[in-house]
């Protein structure tokens, strides 16, 4: 595929990426977007009132913009750490581990698992926690949620917002307590799920190559 006998870990990274291109949101079936294009039934009455919070007073357009839902930008927002993260040790020591093969200093990385974010490309401290905003498409299927799946539901990450996010010293100044009642966030939860299609986006497996060795001059055999 690539022209080399010998594939890259660059080259699973560029054939991931060209096969994510390829999950595109089909219009026609998702609600939000019929009802954007004028068909007046496809979001019924909670997903309207869930769509006047989302750019009110909700906010979650300050970020959740555009035909993604996304901003595209990086923000902290205080995510809590998984469950795993405290009390599984085989988390614990591969995140550290992560931390030591990214650059994180000695004598941060043995004291702390947690994951900086856009830090380890910037190495700015200012940047640690901050995330890329992620598109809100077809989020009914893709749970768990935020960076580390720490929530379950759609309903957890609409709470997790209500609160005003989480703590951080690099804290988006977005965030802020919105007071939501039980009513208005099952109606923005009913928003965020027309944000998919009717039916998930599946794809038959595809037809591949038998797996063969990888040999140097028939010397060795590496399987693969």
């Amino acid at each position: 595929m690539f022209g080399t006998e010998w594939p890259r870990l660059h080259h699973a990274w560029q054939a991931i990426a060209a096969f994510q291109r390829t999950l595109v949101s089909d219009p026609k079936k998702v609600p939000f977007d019929r009802w954007l294009a004028g068909d007046a039934t496809a979001l019924g009455a909670a997903a309207q009132r869930g769509y006047a919070l989302f750019i009110g007073k909700a906010g979650c357009v300050q970020c959740h913009g555009g035909p993604l839902l996304s901003d595209q930008a990086f923000h902290a927002l205080g995510v809590p750490r998984h469950a795993q993260a405290g009390g599984n040790p085989l988390v614990q020591i591969t995140a550290r581990w992560q931390n030591l093969q990214r650059g994180v200093a000695e004598a941060q990385y043995k004291t702390s698992d947690d994951d900086l974010g856009l830090a380890y490309l910037t190495r700015n401290p200012a940047d640690a926690g901050r995330f890329r905003t992620p598109s809100l498409r077809e989020l009914r299927y893709t749970a768990p949620y935020m960076h580390n799946g720490v929530f379950a539901t759609l309903r957890d990450v609409v709470d997790f917002f209500d609160r005003g996010g989480g703590e951080s010293p690099n804290k988006a100044p977005q965030l802020r307590p919105l007071g939501l009642s039980l009513a208005e966030k099952q109606d923005l939860v009913a928003f965020l799920e027309s944000l998919s299609m009717d039916q998930p986006l599946l794809l038959a497996p595809p037809r591949v190559p038998e797996s063969m060795p990888l040999t140097d001059g028939g010397k060795n055999a590496h399987p693969r």
